[in-house]
């Protein structure tokens, strides 16, 4: 009895964590970055964000990019995705490149 007690406490405990870390879920609303990834992104930064992307570069400046856009080919998509939504495929992209 004791061990099934234990073994609850530890996945009500571990799933949380693991649901908080995942990259392929943004802070706010818990959308699946990925789909909006594949959806918004895909076709001009590889499906590994191997093109026109430089994870070296500060989150701050490539949440600015993704809210702001990079001209002349990155549209803006302030107003489309919350800063928290720009933060998670932020975080994903540079997952990708791992």
């Amino acid at each position: 009895m004791m061990n099934r007690l234990k073994m609850l406490a530890v996945l009500l405990l571990a799933l949380p964590l693991l649901a908080i870390m995942s990259p392929a879920r943004a802070a706010a609303g818990g959308e699946d970055v990925a789909a909006t990834y594949k959806a918004k992104c895909t076709a001009c930064h590889g499906a590994k964000a191997e093109k026109a992307f430089d994870p070296s570069k500060a989150d701050g400046a490539l949440v600015t990019a993704v809210l702001k856009g990079v001209k002349p080919k990155m549209p803006a998509y302030d107003g489309k995705l919350t800063a928290d939504q720009a933060n998670g495929l932020v975080a994903y992209m540079k997952s990708l490149r791992k």
